[in-house]
C-alpha cells in the first residue's frame, strides 16, 4: 500500500474525474473533455466519470491525466477510510448484485462492457458500448436486473429522444433484446432477474426482506458453489 506524507491510498476507494483534475490543478471540464475525447469504451453516456482505485478503468483515467500534464501527475490523496454505504441506501439494482454476490461467492464485474456489445450510432456514426449489469468472468455468467422501466412506460422520460433518434423506451427495449441475442452467441449465459419476481411495494422498489436470497439462490443454483463443487468431482 502507497503511503505518501502520511496519509494513505486506499485501493478500492472510489475517485472521481473532479478530484483527479483538482489534485493536479487541471479544469475539471478539460479532463472530462479529455476522457470523452479518448474514447473510453467501459465509460457510460451521461455517466458519471469515477472510478475504483487501482482498477483498469482508473488507470485509464491516470493515462489520460498524464497526457494532459505532459507525462507527470499528482494522486489525490484518501486521508480516511471509505465510510460504509448504508444498505437502504443502495439502489436497488446493486442491492440485488450484492445477493447475487452473497450466493455465489463472487464478486462480479460491475458495469462491465464486452467488445461486441455497444449501443446504436450517433448522427456521427459512433457506437458506445453497452454495459451489463454484472459480469462474473469464471462462470462467463452476465446477472442483469431489470426494473419496472424494463416492462412498463414510463411517460414523459420514455419519450425523450436519443442520440440516435429514436425515443428512450425503444431504445431500452432494443437493448435489452441486443443484451438478449449477442450474450449467448459470443458463450455467455445471460440471467435476467425482474423486479417483480421479488416483494416491492406500489412504486415497484424492492421491500429487501428476507425471501430475496431464495429467489436468486433459485435463479442461480445451476451457478452456485455447491453445484460447481458437484461438477468438478463428476469430472474427476
Amino acid at each position: 500500500m502507497l503511503q505518501i506524507a502520511g496519509d494513505m491510498i486506499i485501493p478500492g476507494q472510489l475517485i472521481t474525474a473532479v478530484d483527479m483534475a483538482n489534485a493536479n490543478g487541471i479544469d475539471p471540464k478539460r479532463f472530462r473533455a479529455a476522457l470523452r475525447a479518448a474514447g473510453l469504451g467501459w465509460h457510460p453516456h451521461n455517466g458519471r466519470w469515477e472510478a475504483m482505485r487501482g482498477s483498469d478503468q482508473h488507470q485509464d483515467m491516470e493515462t489520460v491525466m498524464a497526457q494532459i500534464c505532459g507525462g507527470g501527475f499528482k494522486q489525490p490523496l484518501a486521508t480516511k477510510a471509505p465510510r460504509a454505504v448504508p444498505k437502504a441506501a443502495l439502489r436497488d439494482e446493486h442491492y440485488v448484485l450484492d445477493l447475487c454476490d452473497e450466493f455465489l461467492g463472487l464478486k462480479a464485474v460491475r458495469q462491465h462492457c464486452f467488445p461486441f456489445l455497444t449501443g446504436d450510432p450517433d448522427r456521427r456514426g459512433r457506437r458506445k458500448a453497452l454495459p451489463v449489469d454484472g459480469f462474473y468472468p469464471s462462470l462467463n455468467l452476465v446477472v442483469e436486473y431489470h426494473e419496472r422501466q424494463h416492462r412498463e412506460r414510463v411517460g414523459f422520460f420514455d419519450d425523450k429522444p436519443t442520440v440516435s433518434g429514436v425515443p428512450r423506451g425503444e431504445q431500452r427495449r432494443r437493448y435489452d433484446e441486443r443484451r438478449c441475442n449477442l450474450l449467448p452467441r459470443h458463450g455467455y449465459t445471460l440471467v435476467v432477474l425482474e423486479v417483480a419476481e421479488f416483494a416491492h411495494d406500489g412504486a415497484k422498489r424492492l421491500l429487501r426482506v428476507a425471501r430475496d436470497k431464495d429467489v436468486v439462490s433459485l435463479r442461480l443454483h445451476e451457478f452456485g458453489p455447491q453445484t460447481r463443487s458437484g461438477a468438478i468431482l463428476s469430472a474427476d
